[in-house]
């Protein structure tokens, strides 16, 4: 028992074990050098003081105090702190400690059994599919993982698909706000932390993301989780998924025929763990009451798809909510930010956007997550409305000349 004297003996918890000779007290000082106040108790109740030599060596260390012994004094920011995904320890090192990467990588697997593979991020996340380069640094070369989130269970290889454990708090936080029975939209779907919590909680989800690998272990979760009846998954461009699930007045068609195959020959039915899933087309379109588009970097450009892609005659009940996430700029202020949504919706918000802290990704750099509902000008606007943005995507009514569209804009129409 290791106990540092500042309190005096009649109120110390360590001193009253010792009264009852149960207590041990290791001191790195020789006896000279002690404290006085301790060398007084010492002489006044004869307590033995006897040297002894305690072998502190690798096993007896942290990992945080084998690394810095590692690593030259003159690096700054040593760390070993790491972001687990199942038997995946991801590293984020700096330039600095890149030379002892290796080392770092077998300490941390020497001091977390649960970890099999470390990986360093290599670059940033560049690429439409959210995924990033990664050197496995120790351990097996083995990104195919599974991990747990409350109830749910997630399948995905760490280096094809998009995933942040970081995120689990949010996940839920936005799940807890949905109802059984609601019908949900994830647009940017990943492999289904949102999707899959909210088909536990009753909801119906229509859930869709670009990336094919994404898209086939959604599936697989899917069924891992055993919401089938809850859950469809899709593959396909999310602003096309947007509008498809807009018009409910499109009539019903059959899957179609995938590329290269002999429409006169019966089709398979797609596994449950392949990439070809449903087209959009196969599904009646359905009201919906929630809209989640996770896609920090750029989803807020999406916003421009619910602009006239609602038709008035067909949907009834109030108009959806969306869940946006984006991240703050430096010195971008909330009304800054509710700028760029009503410029990329074409119109104002008939409301109060509500703003919600995720997380501190960098020093100056937040991720929100906005929420707000489409206003009906923008979901039933009609084609001379919507020729009234112009090519920076702000309302210009003075000019109706479509050439002032932007390409996107136009292929919307």
């Amino acid at each position: 028992m290791s106990h540092q004297v500042t309190q005096t003996k009649a109120d110390s918890p360590c001193w009253q074990q010792l009264q009852k000779g149960k207590g041990l007290w290791l001191l790195s000082l020789p006896a000279d050098d002690l404290p006085q106040s301790l060398k007084d108790v010492i002489r006044q109740d004869q307590l033995p003081v006897v040297q002894h030599t305690i072998h502190i060596g690798y096993d007896q260390m942290s990992a945080d105090e084998v690394i810095r012994r590692v690593v030259p004094e003159g690096i700054q920011e040593v760390t070993h702190a790491f972001e687990s995904i199942g038997h995946i320890a991801h590293l984020n090192l700096r330039d600095a400690l890149l030379p002892y990467k290796h080392i770092i990588g077998q300490v941390i697997l020497d001091k977390n059994p649960a970890i099999k593979t470390v990986v360093n991020k290599v670059g940033n996340i560049e690429n439409e599919f959210r995924v990033f380069q990664m050197d496995v640094v120790a351990g097996e070369p083995h990104l195919e993982t599974e991990v747990k989130q409350h109830s749910a269970r997630f399948k995905l290889d760490y280096s094809q698909v998009y995933w942040n454990s970081r995120l689990e708090t949010e996940h839920k936080r936005l799940v807890d706000t949905f109802k059984a029975g609601q019908v949900v939209v994830d647009v940017m779907a990943g492999i289904g932390p949102f999707a899959i919590p909210a088909a536990q909680k009753g909801c119906k989800v229509l859930a869709n993301d670009l990336n094919p690998i994404s898209y086939k272990y959604l599936q697989q979760n899917i069924t891992l989780n055993k919401v089938q009846k809850n859950v469809t998954a899709f593959n396909m461009d999310g602003r096309a998924f947007i509008r498809q699930q807009c018009d409910l007045a499109q009539p019903a068609a059959g899957p179609q025929t995938p590329k290269g195959a002999d429409p006169a020959q019966p089709q398979e039915t797609p596994d449950q763990t392949g990439c070809q899933g449903p087209s959009i087309s196969s599904v009646n379109a359905v009201a919906f009451d929630h809209v989640i588009m996770n896609l920090p970097v750029s989803a807020i450009e999406f916003l421009d798809a619910f602009r006239g892609a609602f038709d008035r005659a067909a949907w009834e009940g109030p108009l959806p909510c969306v869940h946006c996430y984006c991240f703050q700029r430096k010195d971008e202020t909330q009304a800054d930010i509710q700028h760029r949504v009503e410029q990329a919706l074409g119109g104002s918000l008939d409301s109060r956007m509500r703003i919600h802290e995720v997380r501190l990704v960098a020093p100056n750099k937040k991720m929100l997550c906005l929420t707000f509902c489409i206003p009906p000008d923008v979901a039933f606007a009609t084609l001379p409305e919507m020729l009234k943005v112009n090519a920076a995507g702000e309302l210009n009514p003075a000019d109706d000349n479509a050439e002032q569209l932007t390409k996107r804009q136009r292929t919307l129409l």
